[in-house]
């Protein structure tokens, strides 16, 4: 025998036990039933067993005895049974301030020993609670707690923009949640959330699954948002998702990895909370721990120290505005823009960066730092630039300029640089030091050839000094200087043209001592350095000179007119280069005599005063304002 057919006969069995055991009982209730004064509530029951429900209540007082003879004569004791606990369930269908609605369905059962709580309906199964509506294939509809479970094709309706779909969902009317598991997909409008586990909280208004899910938004261009997770909330009221463990949301321009992250369908920003990373399509990568990102714009806004890299650029600030459509960056705070290929790095508070023009702008506390070569170049100035033009490079620098590098110093108040000619311009009396060298002028340019100083133009104003002693210096000057470099970007070749004159201190062979001072005045001169010392002058035409010893050295005579000595503006390392200094100022300190005499025999002195210091130099000193914090 089958199993089936088995458990038909031991139920058969016990529908008769039943019967025989309380049939006395049962026939006293019914005759005592015979006196209600309204029989027609009896009907108000389900059959027994797993019958369809047909019966009517007699509606009439004359119909009434015929239907309750009826009954008795038929089955008095599952009549009774059926009519108590239909009574019960009424009354807590009652107590219910919004109880779920059977609209339709093709057949309703009872079966009071299988399913004595619930009732089953199947074929296009309705219900309607609150302003939704439930379908289904079949369900186990639980009046008594207001509760269901539907079967096949399971889909809940609420208004026109919200659908749900399962294999199988529970839903509890008191508590407006709805279960749906296996299959499931949550449709809201351009948004839909797949997952095999979802609670919905009607109160609330909140989706939320708990073992993996992933929602697909639609964006405005065109595009779409993935965004998946182990956990994750979505309420379509507020078009609010948020997402934790493993996030993940992928883009067809980039892709989003995070731990947890907060998403709006309808702005399509994603709100980061936690360490985040980003990878374009092209390559671009962000790193961050809080802000924002527009997924439909590409436009970012990032907190706590974030930073972008793209190609050979690399950009970091406190705060940062990112478009990585664009390639467009603003940062504020701590800013740093470095190119790893030009090897520069540009530091400052405030700081702009354009990828697709090759354009960065930085200003506050503004530095640039090149390492291309063994010594590395420091550069503070109010605002600094660099730009690719065509296929040249540019290099900017506005206002209270200074420089240091190991084997190079200077200030002035702004320069520009070009790779099409390799030539750097200074302007506004620049001021630069080698080793013991100082070049002042008017205007310079520095010819440069692999990153390395070729030659140096000083035009007006023209002046070269290079210390001896604490008095004494070897100068010259003219309107127009030219200062060759070697290879180890020493000076080696010094040309000047126009109103010459140089002052220098001729030594002696054996003890390298001073044994003098020499002035010489011509229109052009030429001298020849080596081992950072002079080792030939020429002057032309018609020279004029003299020579003064140590000894009878007069104080007029040391200095050449327009001497200046610019050692307290001189950067003295890479922090110093943020000290403010004054460039503008009138040196009033110079060399008056103008007497031409040749000795024959030079006289050492060691007791030669020390030059006066100039108004510029009293100005620097005042204006020093320390280094950066």
């Amino acid at each position: 025998m089958t199993k089936r057919f088995i458990i038909r006969r031991i139920r058969h069995k016990l529908q008769i036990a039943c019967f025989l055991c309380l049939f006395p009982a049962l026939l006293s209730a019914t005759l005592n039933a015979q006196q209600t004064d309204d029989p027609s509530k009896l009907f108000q029951v389900k059959p027994f067993g797993k019958q369809v429900v047909q019966a009517q209540a007699a509606t009439t007082s004359k119909t009434g005895k015929k239907a309750h003879t009826k009954l008795m004569s038929s089955a008095p004791t599952k009549a009774m049974i059926a009519a108590e606990k239909a009574a019960k369930k009424q009354e807590a269908l009652k107590k219910w301030r919004d109880p779920i609605y059977l609209v339709h369905a093709e057949t309703l059962s009872y079966d009071e020993i299988l399913g004595p709580d619930y009732q089953l309906v199947r074929g296009n199964v309705c219900f309607r609670h609150s302003g939704a509506k439930l379908y289904c294939d079949s369900a186990y509809f639980y009046p008594a707690t207001n509760s269901l479970y539907a079967f096949g094709n399971a889909h809940m309706v609420q208004g026109d923009s919200l659908f749900l779909y399962a294999a199988w969902m529970f839903y509890d009317g008191n508590a407006k949640l709805a279960k749906a598991r296996e299959k499931v997909r949550l449709e809201n409008r351009s948004t839909t959330l797949f997952t095999d586990s979802l609670n919905y909280d009607r109160v609330a208004n909140i989706g939320y699954f708990f073992d993996g899910g992933l929602l697909v938004d639609a964006n405005k261009n065109g595009t779409t948002n993935e965004l998946s997770s182990e956990y994750g909330q979505y309420s379509p009221s507020t078009k609010e998702a948020w997402f934790k463990n493993d996030v993940k949301l992928v883009n067809p321009k980039f892709t989003m990895t995070n731990q947890q992250l907060f998403y709006n369908t309808r702005t399509k920003i994603a709100s980061i909370v936690s360490a985040t990373r980003i990878v374009s399509a092209d390559s671009g990568y962000i790193a961050t721990t809080s802000g924002t990102y527009n997924t439909d714009t590409e436009q970012s806004h990032l907190l706590k120290r974030s930073f972008v890299t793209k190609k050979s650029r690399f950009l970091t600030a406190d705060t940062l505005d990112y478009n990585q459509r664009s390639g467009i960056g603003i940062g504020h705070g701590k800013v740093i823009i470095e190119d790893s290929l030009k090897k520069v790095t540009l530091n400052g508070d405030y700081g702009y960066s354009n990828e697709k023009k090759d354009y960065a702008l930085i200003t506050k506390k503004a530095l640039l730092v090149e390492h291309s070569s063994k010594d590395t170049l420091f550069l503070h100035a109010d605002t600094l630039c660099t730009k690719k033009d065509s296929i040249y490079n540019t290099f900017s620098a506005f206002h209270h300029v200074r420089f240091y590098r190991s084997d190079l110093q200077g200030l002035c108040d702004s320069m520009y640089y070009t790779a099409k000619d390799s030539v750097l311009r200074l302007y506004n009396e620049p001021v630069v030091w080698s080793e013991e060298q100082q070049l002042s002028g008017k205007y310079m340019e520095l010819f440069t050839k692999n990153n390395k100083p070729q030659l140096l133009h000083i035009d007006r104003a023209a002046l070269a000094i290079s210390q001896e002693t604490d008095s004494l210096y070897n100068q010259s000057s003219g309107k127009d200087l030219k200062a060759y470099f070697d290879s180890t970007n020493q000076v080696v070749k010094v040309e000047i043209d126009g109103n010459a004159e140089t002052i220098y201190l001729p030594k002696d062979d054996k003890d390298k001592s001073i044994t003098g001072l020499n002035r010489l005045e011509g229109s052009s001169l030429i001298m020849y350095r080596k081992d950072k010392k002079l080792e030939k002058l020429i002057v032309w035409p018609q020279p004029k000179g003299k020579f003064y010893p140590l000894e009878k050295l007069p104080g007029d005579a040391r200095l050449l007119k327009n001497f200046v000595w610019y050692k307290e503006e001189r950067p003295k390392n890479a922090d110093d280069v943020f000290r403010v200094v004054d460039i503008g100022g009138k040196a009033v300190n110079s060399a008056k005599g103008n007497g031409i005499q040749v000795t024959s025999k030079p006289v050492e002195t060691t007791n030669s005063p020390k030059p006066e210091r100039s108004d510029r130099q009293r100005k620097a000193g005042k204006a020093v304002k320390g280094r950066r914090k």
